[in-house]
C-alpha cells in the first residue's frame, strides 16, 4: 500500500549525505516532494532533510534492487531518480592504479546505471518519469591531471544521450546537470581517494603534484544549493533539456572550449606541466 499522506512526487536521489545531494533533498522536501534521500555513511543520514533515508551503497547491485523495491512498496511510485553519488579522482592517467580506475567507474557509471536498470521497469508502467543524471562540465572539456575523472563523466553524457532517446518511447524524460566548481568537500575527497597516486614519490608527476593547483578553482566555486535550484527546474518543466551546465559560466566554458583549444589551452597547460616536473617549487612560470 502506497504513502497517501503527501501527494507530492516521489524522488530517489543518491548521495545525499552532503554537498549537492543534501542540498536538493533539502529543497524539494520544503516544496513537498517526497524524498527518499540515500546515503553511504549511515551516521550522516540526520544531516538529511527527507520523507525517507536509507543507506545505500550504488556499487551493490542487491542493495540498489532493495531500495527501489522498498520505496515503490512504501509510495506506489518512484517519480524522479536523480544519480549524485559520485567519486573524484585526481592523478596524471599514466598515474592511477587500474584498481582506482575500476572503483571510479563503478561509482561514477556502473552506480547510476544499476539504478537506472531498476527504475526503468517502475516508471514504464507509470508512463513517465525524469532520470537527472549529475554530471560535470570536465563530461564535455576534458582537464588534465583528471583523466579518469572526466572519463567517468564523459561516459555518463554518452550513457544520458542514448537512454534520453530510449527512454522518450516511455514518456521518461533524461537530462544532465553539468556543474562547474562547486563548494562541497569533492576536492578534499578526492585527495584522500586517490592519494596513493598523489603522494608516489617516484611519479614522474610529482612536482605538479606538490602545487595544490584544486585550491584556485575553488576562488569561482558556486553554493551547492545553486546546482539544487537546478535539479528542480528540471523536474518541474514541462519540456527539459538534454543538459544544463551550472552556473551560466560554467555554460560559456563548455560552448568555447574548441575555441579555447584552438587558441592554445593544450599548449599551455602542456608548457606549465612541462615546467612544474622540471622545477617543482614553481609550477606556475
Amino acid at each position: 500500500m502506497g504513502d497517501t499522506r503527501n501527494p507530492g512526487p516521489v524522488v530517489l536521489i543518491t548521495g545525499a549525505a552532503s554537498g549537492i545531494g543534501r542540498a536538493t533533498a533539502s529543497l524539494l522536501h520544503q516544496r513537498g516532494y517526497r524524498v527518499v534521500a540515500t546515503t553511504r555513511r549511515i551516521g550522516d543520514e540526520g544531516a538529511v532533510e527527507a520523507s525517507l533515508v536509507l543507506p545505500l551503497d550504488v556499487t551493490d547491485e542487491s542493495a540498489v534492487r532493495a531500495v527501489v523495491e522498498t520505496v515503490v512498496a512504501r509510495y506506489g511510485r518512484i517519480d524522479a531518480l536523480i544519480n549524485n553519488a559520485g567519486l573524484g579522482q585526481r592523478g596524471a592517467v599514466e598515474d592511477v592504479s587500474t584498481e582506482l580506475v575500476e572503483k571510479a567507474f563503478d561509482v561514477n557509471v556502473y552506480g547510476p546505471l544499476r539504478l537506472i536498470r531498476a527504475v526503468m521497469p517502475v516508471m514504464r508502467d507509470q508512463g513517465q518519469g525524469r532520470i537527472v543524471n549529475i554530471s560535470s562540465v570536465v563530461g564535455r572539456a576534458s582537464m588534465p591531471m583528471m583523466g579518469i575523472y572526466c572519463a567517468t563523466k564523459f561516459a555518463i553524457e554518452a550513457l544520458s544521450d542514448s537512454l534520453r532517446i530510449e527512454a522518450a518511447a516511455f514518456g521518461i524524460h533524461v537530462s544532465t546537470i553539468e556543474p562547474g566548481t562547486v563548494r562541497t568537500r569533492f576536492f578534499d575527497s578526492a585527495a584522500a581517494v586517490s592519494e596513493p597516486v598523489l603522494r608516489n614519490p617516484n611519479s614522474p608527476y610529482r612536482g605538479w603534484y606538490r602545487w595544490e593547483g584544486p585550491k584556485r578553482y575553488r576562488q569561482w566555486a558556486v553554493e551547492p544549493e545553486q546546482v539544487a535550484r537546478v535539479v528542480t527546474r528540471v523536474l518541474e518543466s514541462r519540456r527539459p533539456r538534454a543538459r544544463y551546465p551550472v552556473p551560466f559560466a560554467a555554460a560559456l566554458f563548455v560552448w568555447f572550449f574548441p575555441w579555447i583549444r584552438r587558441l592554445g589551452f593544450e599548449r599551455v597547460m602542456a608548457d606549465r606541466i612541462r615546467r612544474a616536473v622540471r622545477e617543482p617549487s614553481s609550477p606556475r612560470g
